[in-house]
């Protein structure tokens, strides 16, 4: 049943407020609002760096030593673990750990019901004892640990140190000096299993199984307690194996120094990073960028993640087709859900009679006028949201960079205004006559300019680039084209991009060779394109006979697709819970057939999942057919001989496909586009520019 739409606060309050956790600090340091995160500034200096920036790089420069654990049995790892959740327990776990030389952190975030997330919980690990720092309940006095991590001479215990560093720093203003990552260790060591489940299974025997959770709730189930404590209760026993390692291969300092690289990450406020993926949604690219400022605010307002808000799903389906009504807008959300909508769109129910009516309805309202409106109807006087420490910044100016603005002249966005929560829609690049050509990233029309081949342009009000005829070789260069196969020439149907010289060869050129690419692009229909592909694969065979390269072993060959196929059925089983009953058994057959048994866990899936892969120091080893023909003609014949083989390439193409609507500048041996500028003369300027 569609919501009343009437001036009843206390239906909108019951239904879109939620009292949270995060809403009781009285201490916070990063809020909902657009300004960047502040940091800890202890020298009263007006650089933005890191505050113990000189205490690291002592430590990088002299990497200290570290004696871990002294025991390897299960036993001794049988401490005793401490709840702290009072000012008086927290100021005694501070002065025990100023006694340590060592102690293992970690801490567990709260990432899907917040904006920004906060850190729920921190597990601490000594020699001795176990604790568990309930940092919901002493949010505001976690700065007493301040002194303890920023001590050089005490070193910090993590696995995976860099969203810890991060998460800390925004939450407590707590900054790493002297740490040890166990991950860091794994990747220095080449190990193939890098995970803290997989080394608590090879070193220390112990299983470490649990789903995402929810971290605030309180008190934690036993299940949660226990997987917490694991995180830290064996990490020093790790770290000292691991230590061990890097020791006897003369590898340790350089380990200590990339450890502590990582403290010098500084935290910062993260942006919604949407993405139209293809020309069909060029056209809803506006209706996007509103969708996504609208339901980015309703999240900073409401604390909560975006998704929460609005699926990517969901709002992608209103981009492209606006909902005029409620029924519309629940068939299609149900439709996308699964009939989920009470549970995934409480904000977006209270809340889309402003925004359809508001702002999708009447393409007149800007966004400038609209949205400070709604901001006083959720927060002001009478709003029917709450105000907390989190959102009541909004209230503020709240500034939006136009549509139509989003590239200034100098290519950057001004920091004091809102960073739009979208990516930057393309930018279109018109022909001298006004018409459009294509589109394109920001980065490559600003490589446009830097290059002398375009200029800047409005064109419907909308910025635009304008390309510079004479540049490309003055208008008689200029066709007029539409969109027909390169082979077949039929025209209304879908194009795919087909590179003719293989990428698995283009990637092992020089950037010389790399440059001159766009002979070697055709648009081909999906049939052209199937059989320039089967007629690729057979030339490969060709060419590694010639060059005299062996080609993997037929039965290599299978049992990589064989692996490649029993990967993507966990995969799916594992990760797709939705998926027909009918693909469901077809999966698990070809699982069980690969296990010679029924009944598996998920444990067994997951292990299933690497099946096949290589270890980073097999792939090392590993030489492609491709990079050896490559680098064979590189070193017999130079460019020259990578240009005949790409000759090679192309002749073969026009010989297999027998293409009837190639452009009339191509040929085999002639460039696609002549540029009147020199390429080998711009090669270093756009090498650095890249």
């Amino acid at each position: 049943m569609e919501p009343e739409k009437a001036d009843n606060s206390l239906m909108n309050l019951s239904l879109c407020y939620e009292r949270k956790p995060q809403f009781e600090f009285k201490c916070v340091l990063a809020d909902n609002f657009f300004s960047p995160f502040e940091h800890l500034n202890v020298s009263s200096s007006t650089e933005k760096c890191h505050p113990f920036r000189k205490e690291i790089g002592a430590l990088i420069d002299n990497p200290p030593e570290h004696s871990f654990w002294t025991s390897f049995t299960k036993e001794d790892t049988s401490k005793d673990c401490m709840w702290v959740d009072s000012s008086l327990q927290l100021r005694e776990l501070a002065n025990k750990l100023a006694e340590q030389n060592v102690f293992a952190v970690d801490t567990e975030q709260q990432n899907l019901r917040s904006y920004l997330g906060f850190t729920a919980l921190m597990q601490i690990s000594t020699r001795e004892e176990d604790y568990l720092v309930d940092t919901v309940a002493l949010h505001d006095e976690m700065a007493l640990l301040r002194p303890i991590f920023t001590n050089p001479k005490i070193c910090k215990v993590f696995h995976g140190a860099q969203n810890d560093i991060i998460w800390l720093q925004r939450d407590f203003h707590i900054y790493m000096v002297n740490i040890f990552d166990t991950y860091t260790a794994c990747l220095v060591l080449e190990k193939p299993q890098k995970s803290l489940e997989g080394l608590l299974q090879t070193i220390c025997n112990v299983d470490k199984t649990l789903r995402t959770r929810d971290w605030t709730e309180r008190p934690l189930p036993p299940k949660m307690l226990r997987y917490a404590r694991t995180d830290t209760q064996y990490l020093l026993w790790i770290a000292d194996v691991l230590a061990a390692e890097l020791k006897e291969l003369k590898k340790y300092d350089e380990c200590i120094r990339r450890c502590n690289k990582v403290c010098l990450t500084l935290y910062a406020k993260g942006q919604e990073d949407f993405k139209l993926a293809n020309r069909e949604q060029y056209d809803c690219r506006e209706r996007a960028w509103k969708l996504c400022i609208w339901r980015d605010l309703m999240a900073r307002i409401h604390d909560e993640s975006r998704e929460f808000v609005l699926s990517n799903e969901v709002m992608l389906e209103f981009a492209r087709k606006v909902p005029t009504t409620y029924d519309v807008f629940k068939s299609t959300a149900d439709q996308q859900r699964g009939g989920k909508i009470d549970e995934v769109s409480v904000i977006f129910l209270c809340h889309y009679d402003d925004y359809f009516n508001q702002i999708m309805s009447d393409k007149s309202v800007a966004l400038e006028t609209a949205f400070p409106l709604i901001l006083q109807k959720c927060l002001g006087m009478n709003g029917t949201c709450g105000i907390n420490l989190l959102n009541c910044s909004l209230l503020g100016n709240f500034i939006i960079i136009p549509f139509s603005l989003l590239v200034k002249k100098s290519g950057k966005q001004t920091s004091k205004v809102s960073q739009i929560p979208i990516r930057k829609p393309d930018v279109a690049v018109y022909e001298s006559d006004g018409t459009l050509k294509f589109r394109c990233n920001h980065g490559k029309g600003q490589w446009y300019l830097k290059m002398g081949l375009a200029e800047q342009t409005q064109i419907h009000g909308e910025y635009a680039l304008q390309l510079k005829t004479e540049t490309l070789g003055g208008p008689e260069k200029v066709e007029k084209k539409k969109d027909l196969c390169n082979s077949c020439g039929k025209e209304g149907i879908e194009l795919n991009r087909h590179r003719i010289v293989p990428p698995s060869y283009r990637k092992y050129f020089t950037e010389t060779l790399k440059m001159d690419q766009s002979r070697d692009m055709v648009w081909l229909c999906q049939k052209c394109q199937k059989i320039a592909l089967e007629a690729g694969e057979r030339y490969k065979k060709t060419m590694s006979s010639r060059y005299e390269v062996s080609q993997p072993s037929h039965q290599k060959m299978v049992e990589a697709k064989e692996h490649v196929n029993i990967r993507r059925a966990a995969a799916a089983l594992l990760d797709r819970p939705t998926i027909p009953e009918s693909r469901r058994e077809e999966y698990m057959e070809i699982v069980e057939r690969h296990y010679g048994r029924s009944n598996l866990s998920r444990e067994d899936l997951e292990g299933v999942r690497k099946i096949g892969l290589m270890s980073s120091k097999e792939e090392k080893n590993e030489t492609s057919v491709e990079k050896q023909i490559i680098d064979n003609l590189l070193k017999n014949s130079g460019e020259d001989g990578v240009k005949r083989f790409c000759e090679e390439w192309r002749q073969q193409f026009v010989n297999d496909l027998h293409p009837t609507n190639l452009p009339s500048e191509w040929g085999i041996q002639e460039s696609f586009v002549t540029l009147t500028v020199s390429i080998s003369a711009r090669a270093h300027e756009l090498s650095v520019y890249r």
